[in-house]
């Protein structure tokens, strides 16, 4: 028996797909290991441009020269640059292969695998489509964010009085704040109707973005109420698993500080295992709970693609079955 689409099946997807006693704890631990891995490497890689960078803000630091704060930190800036660029690639990459893990057991009842093939290298176009979306809706507001940023440095670099540069940033700022309460209802509507493009593609192996509208007409309510139902869900308890985390980093941090405070080296109090032990705990635990977080809020948009209006998976069944 199919019964079909609902706000219930939806938000249940996540726990009763394939795989369900294994699935998500794997995903969570491959993810945070992954990803600890491969930004743990570009973090040793690009340690000396780093600390170079930490160092010429703190030379500018007593400067009496008002520019030279912005000029250290954008010129320090430029040498990691290239590694900001190359983790941005990886993330992509990251982001697309576990993507497609999530979404071929939602949609195929498929075991955890992970790798990069055709259904990742789909993902990645599908992924660059979304993130093209949401720049183009939000561009602006940010855009004006960083203008009155730019603005307030530009303002104490040129002399100018506390007053003239509050009218200077303030006009920009509330017009990039009431841009973003009009643009976010739109940003929801557009994410929420689009969102099964991720499961379609996967469905049916070929690069599917707008088509997902189809999937989603008449159900914008259940798939939107369900993801917010698991995201607020799983946030509060990421909230309460990342907090008692903290208490892991929390001595390691006073220590940091207090050393820095004393002048020491930075470079070996930071690649010290005093450090790296308890920050790599922590940053374990936060990227596990943000894996798990985000394979189980792709449930709902995945579940109306497979009882896609045009003919679903579970229908797709049961007339084989009777053939």
């Amino acid at each position: 028996m199919i019964r079909g689409f609902t706000f219930e099946r939806a938000l249940g997807w996540p726990f009763t797909a394939p795989h369900v006693a294994s699935f998500p704890w794997i995903f969570g631990l491959a993810y945070a290991l992954v990803f600890m891995a491969v930004f743990g490497a570009a973090a040793l890689l690009a340690a000396d441009d780093f600390v170079a960078w930490i160092a010429a803000l703190e030379a500018a630091d007593g400067n009496s020269n008002p520019r030279a704060g912005f000029d250290a930190f954008f010129g320090g800036l430029a040498g990691l640059i290239p590694w900001m660029a190359l983790s941005g690639l990886a993330s992509w990459m990251i982001w697309a292969m576990f993507e497609a893990a999530s979404q071929r057991r939602y949609i195929r009842g498929e075991a955890f695998s992970l790798g990069f093939g055709a259904d990742e290298a789909r993902m990645m176009v599908v992924g660059l489509l979304w993130g093209l979306m949401g720049f183009a809706l939000i561009a602006v507001p940010v855009l004006l964010i960083m203008w009155s940023a730019m603005a307030a440095v530009f303002a104490g670099a040129e002399g100018m009085t506390d007053a003239e540069a509050g009218e200077r940033i303030l006009g920009p700022m509330f017009g990039a704040m009431g841009l973003m309460l009009l643009i976010f209802p739109v940003y929801v509507f557009l994410a929420t109707r689009l969102a099964p493009c991720f499961g379609l593609t996967v469905r049916e192996r070929k690069i599917l973005f707008l088509d997902a509208w189809n999937v989603s007409r008449g159900r914008f309510w259940p798939i939107l109420g369900a993801y917010i139902i698991l995201a607020i869900a799983g946030s509060i308890l990421g909230q309460v698993i990342t907090s008692i985390a903290q208490m892991i980093i929390m001595p390691a941090s006073m220590d940091l500080v207090s050393a820095l405070d004393q002048g020491a080296d930075v470079r070996g109090l930071i690649f010290s295992p005093g450090f790296l032990v308890p920050v790599g705990a922590y940053v374990f635990i936060v990227l596990f709970v943000q894996g798990v977080l985000q394979h189980a809020v792709g449930g709902p948009a995945a579940f109306a693609v497979r009882h896609d209006p045009r003919g679903g998976i579970e229908e797709e069944n049961q007339l084989e079955a009777f053939n």
